[in-house]
């Protein structure tokens, strides 16, 4: 889906969808297989669709959406339906697959969008869908194939959950099926890998585990470093591993970070999602990594009050945190932190701690988000039964970046102006880190120098409330591809 986050600027990352090359990795043979990423089609998402159909004449199409691109999701199959009705002989079947398919496959065949789907995968993808092809093609029968939902004369079935797969039976993703290119994260070509899936943390915030279960599944190094291989010959200078958690094994991930310099990979620049604990174990990890060539990791932070680490069952990691952050900068890696507001019985005080502590040590980008009550989550459950879920339905503002629920002492809106605000002030006017300017360099730093001046004229001609306002309507229009 082109869905985007309203935190990160479109030109500034458009990471490509790793599950539907996979996908189409493991379809049988003799088959048309293109995937279209709609990352790199955001401006012209509907002309987009209608030229893949008529270039393409697909008798299925699958889309995978995550919770906040399902609008999106539903729109085009919509789209799909409507265009190719009186056009075609018949109109290609349509599947939804993906996380929000996972979270929610019984409500959604039970709803008016049931009409817009032909099947609906829950859990993992590519076994399923290559047994619903080979169905197709009547090799097999649909009632057979497990993590698949069908019509049968407009009832909607569900068929038993497909157990986890043996990672070792995947084959590379198929990455020359693309139809589309432009991903990159900023003007440095990207592609994205997986060495791992699944996590066995129980953070009660994170709906992981209806994908995976409580597990974690690992590639072999060598094929890992096959992947990698197979990055560079699709052109990437820059790699985005996007595990679950791939310090879950802190040694493995060692082991790895010595197999990529050892196959001399380090050319390459890498970004992987890190937690504290893992990094903070093994001291030498961070020096591993930087020498392997990672510039970037998203470093799970989280908040650093005890009573919410408690809340979002996360444990006391804030020494953790600060070992953590030492050892990478170290090593010079930059950090973008995770941080999570907006817990019950968060004040602005409290919000404010959080920005100081990314401040004080020295953090280098700010992903800070609003507790966000995702589907099937334990969260979502407890704050529904405390009644501070303030929007518990329109899943387009299930980002992170909007606020879906309050605490006891903000409002939803307040909570959304609170975390805009201290954004502001802690990171968006702040001086960039010294590490940020010895790696993005002079332009980097420019870049952020003149977007500070920006802000800082906008603050003295406006109110603080004028240009929040403003900028959250546009965000509000941003999204809205179709």
């Amino acid at each position: 889906m082109p869905d985007f986050l309203p935190f990160i600027a479109q030109s500034t990352l458009k990471a490509p969808h790793l599950g539907l090359c996979s996908i189409a990795a493991s379809l049988p043979p003799g088959h048309n297989v293109y995937v279209g990423d709609l990352v790199n089609r955001r401006n012209t998402v509907r002309e987009s669709v209608i030229e893949a159909i008529n270039t393409s004449k697909p008798h299925l199409i699958g889309i995978s959406s995550m919770t906040f691109q399902y609008h999106t999701a539903r729109k085009i199959a919509q789209l799909i339906r409507e265009y190719c009705r009186g056009r075609f002989h018949t109109c290609p079947y349509i599947c939804l697959g993906g996380y929000h398919a996972t979270l929610m496959s019984h409500e959604i065949s039970a709803s008016e969008d049931g009409e817009l789907f032909d099947f609906i995968i829950y859990g993992e993808g590519e076994a399923t869908f290559k047994e619903l092809v080979e169905a197709l093609e009547g090799k097999g029968n649909l009632s057979s194939i497990k993590g698949l939902a069908y019509k049968e004369d407009g009832v909607w079935n569900h068929n038993p959950r497909r157990p986890l797969l043996d990672l070792k039976t995947l084959p590379l993703p198929d990455r020359s099926k693309r139809i589309w290119h432009g991903n990159n994260y900023y003007n440095i070509t990207l592609d994205t890998l997986e060495t791992s899936r699944g996590c066995t943390f129980t953070c009660n915030f994170c709906s992981m585990h209806h994908m995976y279960g409580t597990t974690f599944r690992t590639y072999e190094i060598p094929r890992v470093i096959a992947d990698i291989e197979n990055c560079k010959r699709a052109g990437a200078k820059m790699v985005l591993m996007i595990d679950d958690n791939i310090t879950l094994n802190p040694k493995r991930f060692l082991e790895l970070c010595e197999a990529i310099i050892k196959e001399k990979h380090n050319d390459l620049w890498y970004w992987a999602q890190v937690s504290s604990r893992g990094i903070a174990s093994i001291p030498e990890l961070s020096k591993a990594m930087a020498h392997a060539g990672f510039k970037i990791v998203f470093l799970g932070i989280e908040n650093i009050s005890k009573r919410n680490l408690e809340q979002l069952k996360k444990g006391d990691i804030v020494e953790y945190n600060k070992k953590a952050i030492r050892l990478l900068h170290d090593n010079k890696i930059l950090i973008v932190g995770g941080m999570i507001v907006g817990n019950p019985e968060d004040t602005f005080q409290d919000i404010e701690e959080n920005f100081r502590f990314f401040k004080e040590q020295g953090v280098d980008f700010y992903f800070d988000q609003i507790l966000t009550p995702y589907p099937k989550t334990g969260i979502r459950e407890e704050l529904l039964r405390q009644g501070l879920v303030t929007n518990p339905d329109d899943f387009t503002r299930y980002n992170g970046f909007w606020a879906n629920v309050r605490t006891r002492h903000l409002s939803d809106k307040e909570l959304e102006f609170v975390r805009w605000k201290l954004h502001r002030e802690y990171y968006t006017l702040s001086e960039a880190t010294p590490l940020y300017r010895e790696l993005m360099g002079p332009l980097g730093s420019m870049y952020r120098g003149l977007r500070n001046l920006w802000k800082r004229g906008q603050l003295f001609l406006n109110s603080e409330r004028e240009i929040f306002e403003r900028e959250m309507e546009g965000y509000r229009r941003v999204n809205e591809y179709l």
